[in-house]
C-alpha cells in the first residue's frame, strides 16, 4: 500500500506466474509454475497422496488461471482437494466466493475467507472509494480511464473525483495499470476482486443502473467506431474495438437480457455498429449468433433499424458460407428497404442476395449485381460504388469475361484506395491476384503479399488464410512443391481455427491437386474426398468446387488403376458444370485434358464414351462409389458393372463420341467455332474436324440442321 512519502519507491507486486491452460507444458515444466507449485503444496497437505497427471493437469492450471494467481485463493482452493477432484472444484469456480473458505484457524479472520479478505480490503476504502469500486466492478477485461469518467458521469457523479479515486484503488492493489500504449492506460480488476464488487453493487440496489451506463458507454463507442471502419483509420478502431470486445459482449447481453422493447432495439443498433468489426476479425459465429437472437424477439423496433440488423446478419452469414440463410435474410432486409426507399440499404441488399445466386442461378446473380451497381454509381458514394464494381467484377470472372471482369477489380481497387478501407484493398489485392495469376505469376505473388501483410496487421485471420491459399496456388502452378505445401497447410490450420468451411474444403482441395502433383495418390485421394464431404454439406453449396474435387479425384482413381471409374467421374463433373450454368472447362485445363486423352487411348472411344455418359445422368451418391462396390456377387464374377434403374444410361445417337456430343451442344446453343474452341480449351481447327465428322455421322449439312437434331435427341 502507497504511503506517499517522498523518498517512497513504489514496487508492484504481481500475482504468481500462471500457465496458459490453451497451450499446457509437459507435466515437470507445469508444476514449476509458481501457482501450481503453491496449488500442489498445499493439496498434498491435507491429500499427501495427490500428484498432478495428465487427466488432472488441465484442470488444475484452469483453476490458477481462474484465481487470477492469488495466494490466499489458490491455498484455498487446494484446501479443497480434500473432498473434491480437480476437475469437480474447477466446476463450481463460478461460485468462487462461496467455495474458498476453510483456511487454516489460527490465521487472521480476514484470511479464512477469500471473502473475509476482499470485506477487509472493501471496509478500508473511504465512501467515495467504495462507491467507485463498486460501480466499476461493471467492466469486464479491463477498461480507460475516459470510459470510467463516462460511466461516473452518467451515473452522477462528478469527474473530478474519479481521478483520485482510481488512483486510491491502485494503491491499494484493488486495481491495476496493464499498459500505457496509445493515449491511454489501460486497468484491470481481477476476476477474483470483481466479483466482490459486483456482489457488493447488488447489495446496495445499484447493479442495473450501472449495467445500463456501461452498456449506454459501449453503443455510443461502437456508433463512433462504425463509420471510421469503412476509411483510413480502420486499423486502429478494430484494435480499440478488440481490446474492449468482452466489455460490448457484456453489454450485448445484457440489453438482449432485458427482452422486448427498448433492450432489443439498443441490442440490434449496437449489433448493427459491430457487424464490420465482427466480419473483419472472424467473429463470425458470435456476432451472427447475437444478431439473429435479436432479430428472432419480436419487438416494435423500426424498419430501417431491422432492415440494418437482417443486412449485418446475412453479411456474417455469408462470410461463413451459409448462402442459402443469407438470401433469407437478404431478401427480408431488401423488401424493407425498398418500402423505405432506401437507396444505400438496397444497394447492399442486392450486392449480398446477388452474392447468394453465384452458385446457383448466374444469370439471376449478375441482373441484381448491374442494378446494385448503376444504383450505387447514380448515388456517388465511392466505397459503395467499390464494394458493387467488385461484385460485378467477380461476377464478370465467374463467366469467365476476364478482360471486362480485370477492368472492373481494378477500378474497385482504386475507390477503395480512395477511401483507405485496407481491409477491402486487401481483399481486392488478393481477388486481382487471383485474376492475374495465370499470365503474370510474378505480379500475383507481389499482389497477395501485399495483401497479406495488410490482413496480419488489422487482425483478419479469415482473410489472412485466404491469401495464404492463393499464394499456396501460384506457388503450386509454378512447381514450388514444398513452399506451395507450406502455405496451403497454414493456410488449413488458420481456416480451421476460424470455422470457415468453405475455406477449409477449398484448401483441401489444393492439397489435393498439390499429391496429385507429387505422385501421392493415396494422400490426394483423402484430401480430394475430405474435400468433396465439406463441399456436400448445404451450408457450402459450390457447385464450381464440387465439379474440380470429382475431376481431381477422377485424376487419382485413373492413376490407381480405376480408368473407367475416373471417365464416370469426369462426366458427372461436367453434369454438373452445365447443369449450374458454370464454364464449361475445368480448373485445370492442360492437365485435365491429358488425364482424359490418355484414359479415352487406353480404353478406346465407345467404352469411354459409355462410362462417361454414366457418369452424366448416375446420382453424385451412385457415381462417387467405386465401380468394384457396385457390383453383384454374379456381376464380379464376369466384370460386369451392375446397372442402376433409377435413371436410364443415354445412348450416344449416331456412334457420336463423348466429344463431338460435346461440341454439338455447344453449337446448338449458338457458339461459334472460336467460342466453342475456347469453351472445350481445344483449337478452332481441331472444333471444324469433329463438326465434319459430327455433320457425316447424323447425315445434315448445316448447324441449323445439326441444331434441329440436338433437340429432337435433347442433347440441349
Amino acid at each position: 500500500m502507497a504511503l506517499h512519502l517522498r523518498a517512497e519507491q513504489e514496487f508492484s507486486v504481481p500475482p504468481l506466474a500462471l500457465p496458459d491452460p490453451r497451450h499446457l507444458p509437459d507435466l515437470e515444466t507445469l508444476s514449476q509454475y509458481e501457482a501450481v507449485a503453491l496449488f500442489l503444496v498445499r493439496a498434498q497437505a491435507v491429500r499427501p497422496d495427490f500428484h498432478v497427471s495428465s487427466a488432472t493437469a488441465p484442470a488444475i492450471a484452469e483453476i490458477c488461471a481462474r484465481l487470477d494467481g492469488l495466494p490466499l485463493a489458490i491455498e484455498l482452493a487446494a484446501a479443497r482437494i480434500n473432498v473434491l477432484s480437480p476437475q469437480a472444484l474447477l466446476a463450481r469456480l463460478s461460485r468462487r466466493l462461496q467455495l474458498l473458505t476453510g483456511g487454516a484457524r489460527d490465521a487472521p479472520a480476514r484470511q479464512q475467507t477469500l471473502r473475509n479478505t476482499l470485506a477487509w480490503s472493501y471496509d478500508l476504502l473511504t465512501a467515495t472509494e467504495q462507491h467507485l469500486f463498486r460501480q466499476i466492478s461493471v467492466f469486464v477485461g479491463g477498461f480507460t480511464f475516459p470510459a470510467t469518467e463516462a460511466l461516473m458521469s452518467t451515473l452522477g457523479d462528478p469527474p473530478a473525483d474519479v481521478l483520485d479515486g482510481v488512483a486510491s484503488l491502485i494503491d491499494k492493489s484493488l486495481l491495476r495499470r496493464t499498459h500505457d500504449e496509445g493515449e491511454e492506460p489501460r486497468f484491470v480488476m481481477l476476476e477474483t476482486i470483481r466479483e466482490y464488487g459486483l456482489e457488493a453493487l447488488a447489495a446496495k440496489g445499484e447493479l442495473e443502473l450501472a449495467r445500463q451506463a456501461h452498456a449506454t458507454y459501449y453503443l455510443e463507442l461502437a456508433e463512433q467506431a462504425e463509420p471510421e471502419l469503412k476509411g483510413s483509420a480502420q486499423i486502429g478502431w478494430l484494435e480499440r474495438l478488440e481490446q474492449e470486445h468482452a466489455n460490448l459482449r457484456a453489454a450485448l447481453e445484457w440489453l438482449l437480457g432485458r427482452g422486448a422493447g427498448q433492450g432489443i432495439e439498443l441490442a440490434l443498433q449496437l449489433g448493427s455498429a459491430l457487424a464490420y468489426f465482427w466480419v473483419i476479425h472472424g467473429h463470425y459465429s458470435e456476432g451472427r449468433a447475437f444478431l439473429e437472437q435479436a432479430l428472432a424477439i419480436r419487438s416494435n423496433v423500426g424498419a430501417s433499424l431491422r432492415a440494418k440488423a437482417l443486412l449485418a446478419a446475412g453479411e456474417l452469414a455469408h462470410a461463413q458460407g451459409d448462402y442459402a440463410r443469407t438470401e433469407v435474410l437478404a431478401q427480408e432486409g431488401l423488401a424493407l428497404a425498398r418500402a423505405l426507399g432506401d437507396p444505400p440499404r438496397i444497394v447492399q441488399a442486392l450486392q449480398w442476395l446477388g452474392a447468394t445466386l453465384w452458385f446457383r442461378d448466374l444469370k439471376r446473380a449478375r441482373a441484381l449485381l448491374e442494378e446494385a451497381l448503376l444504383l450505387a454509381r447514380a448515388l456517388g458514394d465511392p466505397w459503395l460504388m467499390a464494394v458493387s464494381v467488385f461484385a460485378m467484377g467477380i461476377q464478370l470472372s465467374m463467366q469467365e469475361e476476364y478482360t471486362a471482369a480485370r477492368s472492373l477489380l481494378e477500378e474497385g481497387l482504386t475507390l477503395y484506395r480512395e477511401v483507405g478501407d485496407p481491409w477491402r484493398i486487401a481483399n481486392s489485392l488478393r481477388i486481382l491476384a487471383g485474376e492475374m495469376a495465370e499470365r503474370d505469376p510474378a505480379r500475383a505473388r507481389t499482389l497477395l503479399e501485399e495483401a497479406l501483410a495488410l490482413q496480419k496487421e488489422m487482425g483478419d485471420k479469415q482473410s489472412a488464410a485466404l491469401s495464404l491459399l492463393s499464394l499456396g496456388e501460384v506457388a503450386l502452378e509454378q512447381g514450388e512443391t514444398t513452399r506451395a505445401q507450406s502455405l496451403l497447410e497454414e493456410s488449413l490450420r488458420s481456416f480451421k481455427e476460424v470455422g470457415e468451411m468453405q475455406g477449409v474444403a477449398n484448401t483441401l482441395l489444393f492439397l489435393g491437386d498439390l499429391a496429385t502433383a507429387q505422385g501421392d495418390y493415396t494422400s490426394a485421394r483423402t484430401r480430394y474426398e475430405e474435400s468433396l464431404a465439406l463441399v456436400r454439406e448445404p451450408i457450402i453449396q459450390d457447385p464450381q468446387m464440387l465439379a474440380a474435387n470429382l475431376e481431381g479425384l477422377a485424376e487419382v482413381v485413373a492413376a490407381q488403376g480405376e480408368p473407367l471409374w475416373a471417365a464416370r467421374l469426369w462426366g458427372a463433373a461436367k453434369a454438373q458444370r452445365e447443369a449450374r450454368g458454370f464454364p464449361l472447362t475445368p480448373y485445370n485445363p492442360a492437365r485435365h485434358e491429358r488425364a482424359v486423352a490418355a484414359i479415352r487411348a487406353q480404353f478406346g472411344e465407345q467404352a469411354f464414351a459409355a462410362a462417361w455418359a454414366e457418369g452424366w445422368t448416375l446420382s453424385l451418391e451412385q457415381v462417387l462409389v467405386a465401380p468394384a462396390l457396385r457390383t453383384s456377387p454374379q456381376a464380379s464374377q464376369t466384370g460386369q458393372l451392375l446397372t442402376f434403374p433409377a435413371k436410364p444410361s443415354p445412348i450416344l445417337p449416331d456412334s457420336l463420341s463423348v466429344r463431338e456430343v460435346e461440341v454439338l451442344r455447344l453449337v446448338a446453343q449458338g457458339l461459334t467455332n472460336e467460342q466453342v474452341a475456347e469453351q472445350l480449351v481445344i483449337s478452332p481447327r481441331t472444333v471444324n474436324t469433329h463438326l465434319t465428322s459430327i455433320y457425316s455421322k447424323i447425315g445434315v449439312t448445316s448447324r441449323a440442321a445439326a441444331t434441329r437434331y440436338a433437340i429432337e435427341h435433347h442433347l440441349v
